[in-house]
């Protein structure tokens, strides 16, 4: 799907970026090593308290690599998909400059057993990735906003669950829905980080939806260094990945 489809600019939806093996291996990894929780200040619930939300980032697998808990080849699966997401993004949208992962995160999102089969609250509300939504209909490039976001990526990993359907919005609160993606294994949608791309994640009612979500920057100062440290680590230098992660 292309702009025309999606009812927007600079956004794809895009097939056959994982294989069913990929998804399998990659939902097994998260299942037994997720932490819950957001990943950035440890908010056990941070976006629906009707929802479990855990994951895994590169530098979690990194050190389970390194302390021998999880497989190097899931490693290498996490890296290579992640890295595999970034070419496509860079083709769909003919980038000249170097573009840097930002942040990665391999998260799931799990419908609690008490929580309504009628929730019409959302998983994830309506937001833009590099600035704050504000009363008067403004999105600011401001803290504590990811100003220095350029584009962002999701990677679905599985369907088997109700409700999470993601949608671009045309407003902050959800009623305006331009277009909505229904996620299964290897499907991703790829779009630029501002106002222009405003999304959001409708309720997981029943069951766990899992995905990768990658966000990118053109700012060095702000590229992900636990990715850099989890190449070392396959490398076979992992005393050199081990003092990087743990300076």
């Amino acid at each position: 799907m292309d702009e025309k489809d999606l009812n927007g600019t600079k956004r794809f939806v895009s097939d056959g970026l994982a294989t069913e093996n990929d998804c399998k291996s990659l939902l097994e990894m998260v299942t037994l090593f997720a932490q819950q929780g957001d990943g950035y200040k440890g908010h056990m619930s941070p976006h629906t308290e009707m929802e479990k939300f855990e994951g895994l980032t590169v530098g979690r697998a990194a050190l389970l690599v390194y302390f021998g808990f999880l497989d190097r080849k899931a490693l290498e699966l996490y890296l290579k998909i992640t890295e595999n997401a970034k070419q496509h993004l860079e083709e769909q949208f003919n980038l000249k400059r170097k573009l840097y992962f930002n942040y990665t995160h391999l998260v799931c999102r799990s419908a609690l057993p008490n929580s309504p089969s009628n929730r019409t609250d959302f998983s994830h509300a309506v937001h833009a990735d590099n600035c704050n939504l504000i009363s008067n209909g403004l999105c600011e490039k401001l803290p504590p906003a990811y100003t220095w976001r350029d584009y962002s990526a999701i990677l679905y990993l599985n369907h088997d669950f109700k409700g999470g359907e993601f949608i671009f919005s045309g407003d902050f609160d959800g009623n305006v829905v331009q277009s909505s993606i229904r996620p299964k294994c290897g499907r991703m949608v790829g779009f630029s980080s501002g106002a222009e791309n405003l999304h959001g994640v409708r309720a997981v009612k029943q069951g766990t939806r899992c995905a990768v979500a990658l966000w990118f920057t053109f700012d060095k100062k702000h590229a992900e260094t636990d990715r850099n440290v989890a190449f070392e680590l396959i490398e076979e230098d992992p005393f050199k990945a081990l003092a990087e992660l743990l300076s």
